[in-house]
């Protein structure tokens, strides 16, 4: 599995294959991140956060697959998104909270 550096943070995982004859599909997003310091180890204000960016991420035409804190990563929030990547670039100006982002990008071949 290798890494392809697409914009800023997000980077792409790829498995290269001699037999792909067509692009591949953009699935979900993994968004590693820090929660902002109003929120950050305060249970209740996460969560009421997160309802109001999963409503700003379906409206973007995304989909919160599911979010909680990360293992083994500096970051301490976690996101997966599904959706396009024109949707998903919808979300960037977007206030979200977290901040300090770094993304992967899981493709279908």
């Amino acid at each position: 599995m290798g890494s392809i550096e697409v914009q800023g943070s997000i980077s792409v995982l790829v498995e290269p294959s001699s037999e792909v004859e067509e692009m591949p599909e953009m699935k979900y997003y993994i968004v590693y991140a820090n929660w902002n310091p109003e929120i950050q180890g305060r249970a209740e204000d996460i969560k009421k956060a997160m309802e109001k960016w999963t409503k700003v991420i379906e409206e973007a035409g995304c989909k919160v697959k599911f979010w909680g804190s990360a293992l083994g990563v500096p970051e301490n929030a976690l996101c997966v998104i599904k959706g396009s990547p024109d949707d998903y670039l919808k979300l960037l100006p977007a206030e979200a909270p977290y901040t300090n982002t770094r993304t992967h990008v899981v493709i279908k071949f």
